[in-house]
């Protein structure tokens, strides 16, 4: 009868240590939907989009850059960077403004 007591114990104590805590279940969810958000936003940058629908995104980063190539940081995640190269465009000859695209 001790045995079968000792080896129910030890079963038992096992099972709380080998079974996953629900603790954290809820704070795991909450932040897979936010890296799951960051990254859903960072894969709407592709070839092609402005500076400014980029600047919606991401911010730029300190350092060295040029009109033509940039690096930026996510606005919520600083781990995320990219580094951009621009298609410089001319301005309008017409109005002398910001080149239009």
């Amino acid at each position: 009868m001790k045995k079968l007591a000792s080896l129910f114990l030890v079963m038992l104590a096992f099972g709380f240590l080998v079974a996953p805590s629900r603790a954290g279940d809820e704070k795991d969810k909450n932040l897979t939907k936010q890296i799951w958000d960051v990254l859903t936003e960072c894969k709407k940058i592709t070839a092609g989009t402005t500076r400014t629908e980029l600047l919606k995104v991401f911010t730029t980063e300190g350092g060295l850059s040029t009109a033509a190539h940039r690096t930026f940081v996510h606005r919520r995640c600083p781990y995320i960077k990219v580094d951009v190269d621009f298609t410089l465009q001319t301005r309008s000859r017409r109005t002398g403004g910001p080149p239009t695209r």
